[in-house]
């Protein structure tokens, strides 16, 4: 039988699903990942406040630097990388020959821009919905097409 894998992310928490089979019988959770600095203000994320700068060569008035990027926003994509990193590692072993994600839309997006490419072949069913708080697989199932693949 095909072994299928289904994702299950937010931005702070994900679980993997292990199915087997085109209707993916016999559900079950096999790992669960949590990453609370995504839970965190952007206030408690950087350690001190933003620097200053001269608003011109010469002019004498200065204006707080901005943020590069929003730390929110870096430890959602850090934590993309982690989980795409375990699916990267898990398909090149062979653990799982199809793959369901179902994440929240933000979340998903940045998902998509950091996978792998041939884990993102892979790929049978994309659910945009933030579904992470459901517990029991079999009403995570219900969210998914009846056929995987």
């Amino acid at each position: 039988m095909d072994t299928v894998w289904i994702v299950v992310a937010d931005a702070a928490r994900a679980r993997i699903l292990s199915c087997e089979g085109r209707a993916c019988h016999g559900l079950k959770e096999i790992e669960a990942f949590s990453h609370s600095e995504s839970r965190a203000q952007n206030q408690d994320l950087v350690s001190d406040r933003q620097g200053r700068g001269w608003a011109s060569a010469s002019g004498d008035a200065r204006h707080a630097m901005d943020e590069p990027t929003d730390p929110a926003e870096h430890e959602r994509e850090r934590f993309a990388r982690m989980v795409a990193e375990r699916l990267k590692t898990a398909h090149n072993q062979g653990v799982f020959k199809h793959l369901a994600i179902i994440a929240s839309p933000s979340f998903l997006g940045v998902l998509r821009e950091v996978m792998d490419r041939q884990v993102a072949h892979v790929i049978r069913a994309e659910v945009a919905k933030n579904v992470v708080k459901v517990e029991a697989p079999e009403a995570l199932r219900a969210y998914l097409p009846d056929f995987l693949f």
